[in-house]
């Protein structure tokens, strides 16, 4: 018997299509009948999957929301009837469905297939800074608008870049901070926790640890390293501050994915070599150094002068 793949979603509902475009690809390998189902058609498929969209069941047991994992897929349409879980690897499976309203509890999304363009993520990651800051302040619904103010981006543009992955706010209410800041985390696919090792105990390495800048967004600093001996073993917070001979070691044990560079820029190459060598992917680089590293290393510079001039730029045009 063929499996039936039912995909529920909605017009302009980007992760919709980056679902089906998942979904084709495997049917090029497996046969199974898909059918694709607007859940605006229906009030009590509106209610039902507004917050969840895209949505897939196989032989109408539901698999997949929010995004599809092709490599599960894949091995079920081998291997015969779906089984009973959720998803094999979610460790949410007996989670009850929610209703709309509720966001904040459906866990990390994996890497979703595709990628954002660059101005989508770079204006979401903006919006999660605001809201995070108003959810701070004790915020609990923010209107387009007032993410307009904040962020200096356009509410129309605000508006289509959300409502490209679902609908999240009411109109006249606005948007729920908490549901909207755990939902833009699985967009960028950054719900975390991701820990970081810090280099640098100086000034700025101390005020880096100290802060909260990285804890609010799931960035744990699990480790410090410093070179000078006078700062080895010395201690910022609950942390210690090793030897940068250590780093291989602490990657591993402590599962770090990025490292934070507060060095001087004489210093940068070399400890952006050592965690090069430690297989970590993703270097922020508080110095004015230009980084030398491999392709599959990405690098972020932070400059004040440069943001103050791209600021200026604007004030003054």
């Amino acid at each position: 018997m063929t499996p039936l793949l039912t995909l529920y979603g909605r017009p302009g509902c980007h992760l919709c299509d980056v679902a089906l475009r998942v979904v084709r690809r495997v049917q090029l390998d497996h046969p199974f009948t898909l059918a694709e189902v607007d859940i605006d058609t229906e009030d009590g498929l509106l209610k039902r999957y507004l917050e969840r969209i895209p949505v897939l069941a196989l032989d109408g047991k539901e698999l997949y929301d929010f995004f599809v994992d092709e490599a599960d897929l894949r091995a079920r349409l081998a291997h015969g009837p779906p089984r009973p879980e959720l998803r094999a690897h979610d460790p949410l499976e007996s989670r009850p469905r929610m209703s709309a309203p509720d966001l904040t509890s459906q866990g990390a999304v994996p890497p979703a297939p595709e990628r954002l363009s660059m101005g989508v993520a770079a204006r979401l990651a903006r919006y999660l800074q605001v809201l995070t800051q108003a959810r701070r302040e004790g915020k609990e619904t923010v209107s387009s608008q007032e993410l307009s103010t904040w962020t200096k981006v356009n509410s129309t543009q605000i508006r289509r870049d959300l409502s490209g992955f679902g609908k999240f706010g009411k109109r006249g209410v606005g948007y729920n901070v908490d549901a909207l800041v755990a939902q833009i985390r699985k967009i960028l696919r950054t719900a975390g926790p991701h820990n970081i090792a810090l280099f640098g105990a100086g000034h700025l390495g101390r005020a880096i640890a100290s802060s909260d800048i990285f804890a609010d967004h799931g960035f744990s600093v699990v480790a410090v390293f410093d070179n000078a001996p006078d700062a080895i073993g010395s201690a910022i917070g609950h942390l210690t501050v090793r030897p940068v001979t250590e780093v291989a070691v602490a990657v591993e044990e402590e599962d770090i994915v990025v490292g934070v560079l507060a060095v001087p820029n004489a210093a940068a190459q070399e400890i952006a070599d050592v965690l090069v060598s430690a297989q970590v992917k993703i270097i922020f680089n508080y110095s004015e150094a230009l980084l030398q590293v491999p392709p599959e290393v990405t690098v972020h510079t932070s400059s004040p002068a440069v943001d103050l001039l791209y600021a200026l730029y604007f004030h003054l045009t």
